[in-house]
């Protein structure tokens, strides 16, 4: 590749693990953060990352690095280069990440990656010459850059240059298109009746926007755990638009008096702080669903003048005409966002309660689907709740197959619980085509990634898709803070969940991290109290029994102690209800020492299908018995990757 190519790269960003190269800012960040790299290190990067796979020699390094007329002893200069760039990735020649050595003859970048296309420019507008032999982005194949394409592209370009501009200049207008309201965020609309009653209108008004949006054509839309942070706070629009990384802004007041309805909306230019769109609506109770329709459209028409019917049709579906139906699953998505015992029974009943009212109610099954997929993390055994979830994923992708959510939960469901790796997979890859700016579907497959073992540089990549299109969630900054635990890296784990739980006091899930991690590290007191925090956030009775055990027993007997102790009140518990996760006590026994029993609870969680022991080859706890023949044998029974 001659230099002069590499030097017009397209503007982009190309993430791999938890690094980032900016090819805009000729910048190198890891977990977002700039670490520094001298020039050729960075310039040798960008030719790896150009051609992923393929080995690049000795010969291309020294013309792309240097000019002819430049001499060194290139030999040297390039292994100081990939040198210098190891050292910056924390990579070895010995044991390869991302670069690997090939005798003899040059380097190869071995590591998954993702690449940020440039976005859309206007013509005139500050514009940079681009080379279109440079790689780009195929969409259509798993390898990011297809040389083939862009050499068609080239010629066709120079052949329309000749056609129709003559000896004269070709139209840029060919190369880039005028920009458009390229992303935009909707904040949470206020409860203007004051009663909190009606909370879930507000709520439910902000997620079906935020649904309506993703259809419009080119706009990334912010989702609702990046928006939700400003509920009930009085924010100064310019501000949050630019915190949340967007151009244009909705917000807007829902109002409820009796059977009567008033929804006002407006839409912001972030950049300038203008007003470019505001409406009032009024209506019946009765009306709701042509309202939210109405306004749906009536934003995207601001937002895209020139939709299709069939865009504009998708736009404003709201998947049911029934008012009833519709304010049960308001209700519904209000109660499952809140995320307790107790709310998720009112979720399941509120759905449950909208498909009787329409049986025909997509979104309602796939409300569904999420309660019962979650469920497991509070109550109940995996096999009561997990085959309702696919149930009822299956029925409203039967209802609507062009839903990519419903995807999105089977891939946690066939991973998680039938074991079906490859099915899971197909799944997520099936969401992500319908909707590729779906953050929680990059998390959740980044999640299943991260915990089968044997893929975590796709892991990194998924989760740094998903923090891409959602900076601004709490969760997704918790599973990176898992997938760096999962790698070794406890203490950029713990670094990531303490700025979690310094930013939110309230996100309980942080702190459980945070315990992990510490576990990891052996920091005893740290682990007790921050499982002493996540218990008291989270409002979970039997987690606070936990921390307390462990408590009493560390105290009377060290981490020995606080394990047998936290044992026993497992297990009491496991009798008590009538389930508790096995592989959990498994995790127990296996850092007691005790090997006989942490098998023995391993085999009765493979009885029940236990999701959690698709992390047999990752969680820290269990690694006391990876060495023992009876866990090659769980293993393969499973059926994890090996």
């Amino acid at each position: 590749m001659p230099a002069k190519s590499l030097n017009s790269t397209p503007s982009t960003v190309v993430l791999f693990g938890v690094f980032e190269a900016d090819f805009r800012s000729e910048e190198l960040r890891k977990n977002g953060i700039k670490i520094r790299v001298q020039d050729l290190p960075f310039r040798a990067l960008k030719l790896l990352l150009s051609r992923p796979n393929v080995v690049i020699t000795r010969e291309e390094f020294r013309q792309t690095l240097w000019p002819g007329d430049v001499f060194v002893d290139f030999d040297l200069g390039i292994r100081s280069a990939i040198k210098r760039l190891r050292d910056a990735l924390g990579d070895s020649a010995e044991n390869p990440i991302f670069i690997e050595t090939v005798d003899r003859r040059g380097y190869r970048w071995i590591a998954p990656t993702h690449i940020e296309p440039a976005p859309e420019v206007e013509a005139g507008a500050g514009l940079e010459l681009v080379d279109l032999a440079a790689p780009t982005r195929d969409p259509t194949s798993d390898s990011f850059w297809n040389w083939s394409w862009n050499w068609k592209i080239t010629v066709m370009v120079a052949a329309a240059a000749f056609v129709l501009g003559g000896l004269g200049v070709l139209s840029l207008r060919l190369l880039y298109r005028q920009p458009t309201a390229d992303s935009i965020a909707v904040l949470p609309f206020a409860n203007g009746s004051g009663d909190a009653n009606t909370d879930y209108l507000g709520d439910g008004m902000t997620e079906s926007l935020i649904g309506n949006l993703v259809h419009v054509p080119r706009l990334k839309v912010k989702s609702r755990s990046s928006v939700f942070r400003y509920k009930g706070k009085d924010v100064d629009a310019q501000k949050a638009g630019n915190e949340l990384g967007v151009s244009k802004l909705v917000s807007g007041r829902v109002t409820s008096h009796g059977d009567n309805i008033e929804i006002s909306a407006e839409l912001i230019d972030v950049r300038d702080n203008t007003e470019i769109w505001e409406h009032h609506y009024s209506g019946k109770g009765a009306e709701i669903v042509s309202l939210q329709m109405q306004i749906a459209g009536d934003i995207a028409g601001k937002l895209r003048p020139k939709l299709s019917n069939s865009e504009k049709q998708q736009v404003t579906r709201q998947g049911t005409q029934s008012p009833e139906a519709y304010d049960l699953y308001l209700k519904g998505r209000y109660a499952w966002n809140n995320r307790t015992r107790n709310e998720l029974e009112a979720a399941s009943s509120y759905f449950n309660q909208a498909i009787a009212k329409d049986p025909g109610y997509a979104l309602a099954y796939s409300g569904l689907a999420d309660v019962y997929s979650v469920m497991p993390n509070y109550w109940g055994a995996p096999s009561e709740s997990f085959p309702k979830s696919n149930a009822a994923a299956r029925k409203a992708l039967e209802l609507d197959p062009t839903l990519a959510h419903p995807h999105a939960v089977l891939g946690v469901n066939e991973t998680q619980y039938d074991w079906d790796f490859a099915g899971g997979e197909a799944e997520f890859k099936k969401a992500l085509e319908l909707d590729p700016n779906d953050a929680s579907a990059h998390q959740w497959y980044a999640e299943s990634l991260d915990r089968i073992g044997g893929r975590q540089q796709e892991a990194f990549a998924e989760i740094n898709r998903a923090r891409q299109l959602d900076p601004q969630s709490p969760v997704i900054a918790r599973e990176l803070g898992g997938i760096l635990l999962t790698a070794g890296q406890y203490d950029q784990s713990i670094a990531v969940c303490q700025k979690l739980a310094a930013d939110g006091p309230a996100f309980a899930i942080a702190h459980d991290c945070l315990g992990k991690a510490y576990w990891a590290k052996r920091m005893y007191p740290q682990v007790i109290e921050e499982f002493k925090t996540y218990s008291q956030l989270s409002g979970i009775p039997e987690q606070a029994g936990f921390a307390d055990a462990l408590d009493q027993g560390f105290r009377s007997a060290g981490w020995k102690g606080a394990l047998t102790k936290a044992i026993a009140f497992r297990e009491a518990q496991r009798i008590k209800t009538g389930y508790f996760s096995a592989e959990e006590i498994a995790q127990l026994y296996a850092d007691l020492g005790d090997k006989d029993q942490a098998f023995r609870w391993l085999n009765i969680a493979y009885q029940e299908h236990d999701w959690l022991l698709i992390g047999l080859k990752t969680f820290i706890p269990l690694a006391p018995l990876r060495s023992d023949p009876r866990f090659a044998e769980l293993v393969h029974k499973v059926g994890l990757p090996q």
